[in-house]
């Protein structure tokens, strides 16, 4: 579960989060991701959501392989899975906790911007040399 996932977090599936069918409601899949890139963004890369440089996303997909329903242990990782010139990528892995299965797996593709100029930015060095440091090393 969860191999080559450094960056994890854990918790039951909310009520806020079931829909009508009595499971989680496919947009919640996309906050779940949404928050922990936010704080893989501040904690890794260590830029605040309120700097000056930060991120947009170009690109999301999401495969939905099982149902997940209210109060489930849900575990969901996080990584950079590539680097290019401005752009970067995040993976992402939800599994049941309970069940010990997959539920579904998302892609982000991401530009790095410089809020201030309103324009992407080439990915800054730093970033790329702390996702390494942390990926390979756990720092």
């Amino acid at each position: 579960m969860l191999e080559g996932y450094r960056y994890v977090h854990r918790f039951r599936v909310p009520f806020a989060d079931i829909d009508m069918l009595r499971h989680v409601n496919n947009a919640a899949y996309i906050r779940w991701a949404e928050q922990i890139r936010s704080e893989y963004f501040c904690e890794i890369l260590g830029e605040d959501i309120t700097s000056e440089r930060g991120m947009i996303m170009a690109h999301l997909t999401i495969a939905y392989e099982r149902p997940v329903v209210y109060r489930e242990k849900v575990a969901i990782g996080c990584r950079i899975s590539r680097f290019g010139t401005k752009s970067f990528d995040f993976a992402y892995e939800i599994w049941s906790e309970d069940r010990d299965v997959r539920v579904a797996t998302l892609s982000s593709a991401m530009v790095a911007m410089n809020y201030a100029l309103n324009r992407s930015i080439p990915v800054p060095d730093e970033w790329r040399a702390k996702v390494r440091a942390f990926e390979e090393h756990g720092v």
